[in-house]
């Protein structure tokens, strides 16, 4: 009987020592010392920049104020106060590093030795191989990738200890071979010894570095709104001096962060190289290119996963499994993503000057140099390393979701289906919408059913209405992507336009007036009726509700009974619909403003009060409207919309809480109508089969057996 192996046991049955170091270069090793003593000089430049405006302050009132004696009083106090103002804030501003309190980064989930053993051995054993000391802890995390770096604090750079970080996403979407591959290339740094602690201290110095020249915290703003005050004419004069050697020492510091950034940039990609032949001999030269596209995927997977989750948590809910999210959009990509990638892969092929990292291509061609057939070949995937993937995997979520400071509960939590197939028809249906609507219906509920009623589309017949829409068919496709467009200028517009009407001064993002006519135009440009777009829509909507109207007038009693019912509830969700985005738009005028609402403008508080109020009663009544539509058995079509707001049960007592936990009805009511339009092009589309009508796209699809005979 042959015993399965797990592969956390084939990694821990690496030989300790198994994996040679690089030799060493003792050139590259002068260089990188030389580099570290370079970094460390740039802080005392800084220092010494604090030092020489304490001593210009000291000189100033011990011994040159003195010596100045302007012939008038005013003159007198200026001397006496302007500069110690002016160099008091410049030296409060410079000593900030030094005594303003840093926020602690939020310490990941750490995996101990007890709950997973095997794994936390097989790590250690990678490392015997390596010949490099094992991290003294094991932590997880939700982002794309994986690090080994000294445990916080001055002790742990001093006696090594080091911490390996993984990305729970990152074992998700890998083979056991490459995620190995790329822990081998984590430790291949510490290996490298006195190189990973000089590149800890430049990394730091940069850093910092950084900070100084182009952080912007509160003090900044506190400087600027004193340089703002009117009322103090001496007191802004002399926060502007502040702030103009304040600017100067910041000039100087990014200029000191230039020279050190560009001179570590060169030794960094060379320590990347060394550590891509550690990968290369782990997980063998030909896995190198295969990791590296990857990883892209995955992170390209990751951002299209988080947009979505910071979306659906307007309806309260969340992934369970962030990583099981990630592997489903991975899971969604197209061909032409992943041509996208490889290209965008083969072309990295220049490493500028101050990259961190070499290009990409340079890196795939110097580990496939190495011609190594690897050590750790294991081709299943990388969560079997662990015991319990899952369960880590949702803790690690659920500790990312904190972190981003989200109250939740188990009733947020759902599978990774109700995030990520959120829009999702059931099969049958999808392969019959698409043939059915050749891509022209993408907002549905811009579909009237009443139009099949109207002049001149109650006259034709039912080919007749397929043939003109096949016509239009060139027309229509670009037309999707302008009303996006429009639809989100009218959005922007929305809080500009309702401080126009009250009077506001309203400049626009690049500092100009707005033009106030532009403004307007916008505004109204999602909803006019005479545009040639809205026209363009008008016969699309009549067309379709002829001939839906026509399969209707075909089908068996029974079918055609239930298809008019449904066509009667979504013409009265199609007027519904258009009501719910106009008062969409007062929401997404409200929120905005009502950010930083100060006391002093009561034209602006009075207005959201009396906006919020009458958006409540308008939702209200529409949602009690839709409460007398029946969805299923067991509930209405507005107890679903009101399921779907997630934050209905957290509205509290301020007037914009309903608003906010509303927000999300606009899509939910397009998401029903479209279900609900879906079954009905169902049973429309079977009919078309049944009676030989020509689709708009004349191919082949998989055809749907027939449910009936022909009426």
């Amino acid at each position: 009987m042959t015993v399965d192996t797990r592969p956390a046991d084939l990694l821990r049955a690496l030989p300790a020592g198994s994996i040679p170091r690089p030799p060493v270069k003792p050139l590259y090793l002068l260089s990188l010392w030389l580099v570290t003593g370079l970094c460390l000089a740039m802080p005392l430049v800084y220092l010494g920049t604090i030092a020489g405006v304490a001593w210009l302050e000291y000189r100033w009132y011990s011994d040159w104020v003195h010596a100045l004696q302007p012939g008038f009083l005013w003159g007198r106090v200026v001397a006496w106060t302007l500069p110690g103002f002016v160099g008091g804030i410049l030296l409060l501003f410079l000593l900030k590093p030094f005594v303003a309190p840093r926020p602690r980064a939020r310490e990941e989930i750490e995996l101990s030795p007890a709950e997973d053993p095997a794994f936390v051995e097989g790590v250690h054993a990678l490392c015997r191989a390596i010949g490099t000391r094992p991290p003294s802890s094991i932590r997880l995390t939700h982002a794309v990738n994986a690090w080994v770096q000294f445990e916080p604090g001055l002790w742990g750079f001093l006696r090594g200890h080091r911490r390996l970080t993984i990305g729970m996403p990152l074992v998700a979407g890998l083979e056991a071979r490459q995620f190995v591959g790329v822990l081998a290339h984590e430790f291949g740094h510490f290996a490298q010894g006195g190189g990973m602690r000089s590149s800890h201290v430049i990394n730091r110095v940069n850093g910092w570095l950084w900070s100084r020249g182009y952080e912007w915290d509160a003090w900044d703003d506190r400087l600027h709104d004193w340089r703002s005050d009117a009322d103090n004419g001496a007191f802004a004069v002399a926060a502007w001096l502040a702030s103009g050697c304040l600017w100067l020492t910041r000039m100087l510091m990014r200029g000191l962060f230039a020279v050190s950034f560009r001179m570590s940039r060169r030794l960094s990609q060379e320590m990347e190289f060394d550590a891509d032949r550690y990968e290369a001999i782990v997980s063998g030269s030909d896995c190198f290119a295969t990791t590296a596209l990857r990883m892209r995927a995955l992170m390209l997977a990751f951002h299209r996963a988080d947009a979505q989750g910071a979306h659906v948590w307007q309806q309260g809910r969340l992934a369970a499994d962030l990583s099981d999210a990630v592997m489903a959009f991975l899971q969604k990509f197209s061909a032409q993503d992943w041509d996208d990638l490889r290209r965008a892969l083969d072309s990295d092929d220049t490493t500028h000057y101050w990259a961190t990292h070499p290009a990409d291509a340079a890196r795939v061609a110097n580990a496939e140099a190495f011609g190594a057939t690897g050590l750790f070949l294991e081709a299943r995937p990388a969560r079997d390393l662990f015991a319990d993937f899952p369960a880590l995997s949702r803790r690690v979520t659920a500790h990312y979701y904190r972190g981003m400071g989200l109250t939740f509960g188990a009733r947020n939590l759902v599978d990774t289906a109700a995030v990520v197939d959120i829009d999702a028809l059931p099969e049958a249906d999808a392969l019959a919408w698409t043939r059915y609507t050749a891509g022209m219906l993408v907002e549905p509920a811009r579909l009237e059913p009443d139009d099949a009623t109207r002049a001149p589309y109650a006259a034709m017949a039912w080919q007749q209405c397929v043939d003109e829409l096949r016509r239009m068919l060139p027309d229509v496709a670009p037309l999707w992507s302008r009303r996006q467009r429009a639809r989100q200028r009218q959005i922007e517009a929305a809080p500009r336009v309702a401080l126009i009407d009250l009077g506001f001064d309203v400049p626009m993002p690049d500092g100009s007036a707005a033009d106030a006519v532009a403004l307007r135009t916008d505004f109204a440009g999602g909803e006019a009726d005479n545009t040639p777009d809205a026209r363009l829509l008008e016969r699309l909507s009549g067309l379709f509700a002829k001939r839906l109207a026509h399969a209707i007038a075909v089908m068996p009693d029974v079918e055609r009974a239930e298809a008019t019912s449904r066509l009667a509830a979504l013409q009265v969700l199609h007027v519904h619909a258009r009501r719910l985005r106009s008062l969409h738009l007062d929401a997404m005028a409200c929120l905005p403003l009502s950010r930083g609402l100060h006391g002093d403008e009561p034209a602006l508080r009075e207005w959201l009060l009396r906006t919020a109020a009458r958006y409540r009663t308008a939702v209200d009544a529409l949602m009690v409207a839709l409460d007398a539509l029946p969805l299923d058995d067991s509930q209405s079509m507005g107890r679903h919309l009101r399921a779907g707001c997630g934050h209905l049960a957290d509205v509290d007592d301020g007037p914009l809480s309903y608003m906010r936990a509303t927000m999300p009805l606009p899509e939910l009511l397009d998401r029903l109508y479209r279900q609900q339009l879906a079954q009905l092009v169902t049973q429309a589309d079977l009919q078309e089969q049944l009676h030989g009508i020509q689709p708009i796209r004349l191919v082949n699809f998989a055809k749907t057996p027939p449910a009936a005979a022909p009426a």
